[in-house]
């Protein structure tokens, strides 16, 4: 019998089992219901794509983070999109992607489904105040079937989503989402972390491929002319769409990236400091030095003696 492609459930239990049947793969994923119409799913695949046309209820509105893997999938105009770890997609499309694919084999993130049946009251009844999907809808919208964000609070709140001895608590779970949606439903917030607009598919695709070349070559001497007669792209086009999309400048995550190497060598090699600065790619280890303190809030030396043993 040929087995239908699609999302089966399980209603054998509280914490329910979502099957995920693709051609001759079937993958579980648990799922709670956490009030009538608003549900929380825990994603963890080890494959390379997934294919089903997935709908939800018209006016609904999806949460999508992504913990671990990226995944590419195709939207209107067989145009491509990308998401990444420790972005939010916050998508209001009633029918979803027909492909998913997931280069590295593997998808760790969290889904939360709240749709029309979340009446105001249990709204209300989450977050305490008196609250619609609209609030959101008018928040982040503006003409776009989905957006992507990227915030230290979000990254921080999934990261609390992930706590084993919590993550099937419905309190907890409830509580959480609420804190979700009083964020998301913020004027203010979302006037400061939207995209200023939409980014064309055809750079998003530049801009990603130029992250993966930052964490592989972020020790080496990098101009922003380099890098943007490497990847095709104006110099002006690239910086604002890292910025729009990463939500940090191209200088900044490099700065990032190189102070966390040092963090790891000088915790676990004996190089002189001056030699550390080199491996990361300061030619200069005075402003190395500098730069290190106002980050860390201490000099290179003085770390090391704290994280040392």
């Amino acid at each position: 019998m040929k087995k239908q492609i699609g999302w089966k459930k399980d209603k054998q239990e509280e914490t329910k089992t979502l099957s995920l049947v693709n051609k001759e793969d079937v993958v579980q994923t648990d799922y709670l219901t956490l009030f009538e119409g608003v549900t929380i799913f825990f994603h963890q695949y080890n494959f390379g794509k997934f294919e089903s046309p997935l709908k939800v209820v018209a006016g609904s509105l999806r949460l999508d983070y992504c913990y671990a893997g990226h995944v590419d999938y195709g939207i209107a105009d067989k145009q491509n999109v990308f998401f990444e770890p420790g972005f939010l997609k916050l998508d209001w499309r009633e029918k979803q992607n027909m492909r998913y694919f997931f280069p590295s084999h593997q998808y760790s993130g969290v889904t939360i489904i709240i749709n029309t049946k979340a009446k105001e009251e249990t709204l209300m009844q989450m977050t305490g105040e008196k609250f619609n999907l609209n609030t959101i809808s008018d928040n982040y919208r503006k003409n776009r079937d989905h957006v992507f964000l990227k915030t230290d609070f979000i990254e921080r709140l999934f990261e609390d989503l992930r706590t084993p001895a919590l993550k099937r608590s419905i309190t907890y779970l409830r509580l959480k989402v609420a804190e979700l949606l009083i964020y998301l439903s913020s004027k203010t917030i979302a006037k400061n972390n939207c995209p200023k607009g939409i980014i064309s598919v055809g750079i998003l695709d530049k801009i990603r491929r130029l992250r993966q070349y930052l964490d592989q070559n972020f020790t080496k001497q990098l101009s922003l002319e380099t890098l943007s007669h490497k990847f095709e792209i104006s110099t002006t086009s690239m910086k604002k769409g890292y910025r729009d999309f990463y939500g940090a400048s191209i200088h900044a995550y490099l700065r990032e990236k190189r102070i966390e190497k040092a963090c790891e060598l000088l915790k676990e090699t004996n190089f002189y400091v001056a030699r550390i600065a080199n491996e990361v790619g300061y030619t200069n280890p005075s402003k190395f030095a500098a730069m290190f303190k106002k980050k860390m809030m201490m000099t290179p030396t003085k770390y090391r003696s704290l994280h040392r043993y």
